[in-house]
């Protein structure tokens, strides 16, 4: 019996050592091994967003669409550059009798002024550069009960100008305008109740200089008030009619 037993327990031995014994390349995972698996895949969902908006961007300016991103620079300044004014002052006319002051009349008309410089794309010459499209009216009547005269002035004028601004966002500025034009002068002479018309037209040079404010009125409104104080001269000829005077309007 000693004989047989002796050998059956070293069998048993042999046979029962594989089963206790571990795969190595399939490792038993342990609670902690989980957790870092989780934290670094949290991690990665949480960036992967970040890395698209990135990737957006990125994708946007390499494409180089310059229009989407001009109509959003003029976002926060959606206004036209586009502006009617009427304006008053008085217009002191050369005169013929050699006054050193001349005559001084007074003087309405309007204007349309447009920033032509927001096509240039200069973000520096955008409401610096801008032009007017003008008409001022002046005239007198006077004389004695036998002889009257009467004088009617209409001056039209396109002139460009540079406006030197207070402050980078400010909405007023001084400014600088030199044009061309021309101007109409229609006279009447009257003796004796028999009136002789006399009309003339003569280019003239327009100059001068002035204060420029575009108010806002509404912070929910792209409509501004328009407004200036300004000294112009007209050239005609050899005579120089001086213009000093203001005007209002709206800006859109």
């Amino acid at each position: 019996m000693h004989s047989w037993l002796l050998p059956c327990l070293l069998g048993g031995l042999a046979l029962a050592a594989p089963t206790f014994a571990q795969d190595e390349d399939t490792p038993y995972a342990y609670p902690d091994d989980e957790k870092p698996e989780q934290t670094r895949g949290s991690r990665r969902h949480r960036t992967e967003p970040e890395e698209d908006m990135a990737s957006d961007f990125r994708r946007i300016s390499e494409e180089g669409d310059e229009e989407d991103f001009e109509r959003l620079s003029r976002m926060d300044d959606p206004n036209t550059g586009v502006a009617f004014e009427a304006l008053g002052g008085a217009m002191v006319v050369s005169s013929p009798r050699g006054q050193l002051l001349g005559d001084f009349l007074p003087a309405v008309g309007g204007r349309f002024t447009w920033e032509y410089g927001r096509l240039l794309g200069v973000e520096a010459l955008r409401e610096s550069l801008w032009f007017d499209v003008r008409y001022t009216y002046a005239g007198v009547r006077e004389g004695t009960k036998l002889i009257v005269g009467d004088t009617r002035l209409h001056y039209a004028t396109i002139a460009p100008a540079y406006e030197l601004m207070f402050g980078e966002s400010s909405e007023y500025g001084v400014y600088a305008q030199v044009g061309g034009g021309i101007a109409y002068e229609h006279t009447t002479l009257e003796i004796g109740g028999k009136v002789t018309p006399v009309d003339g037209v003569k280019p003239l040079i327009q100059y001068g200089v002035g204060l420029r404010g575009r108010t806002k009125v509404s912070s929910e409104s792209n409509v501004r008030l328009a407004w200036r104080v300004e000294l112009m001269r007209f050239r005609r000829g050899y005579l120089d009619d001086t213009f000093v005077g203001a005007s209002l309007g709206t800006a859109f």
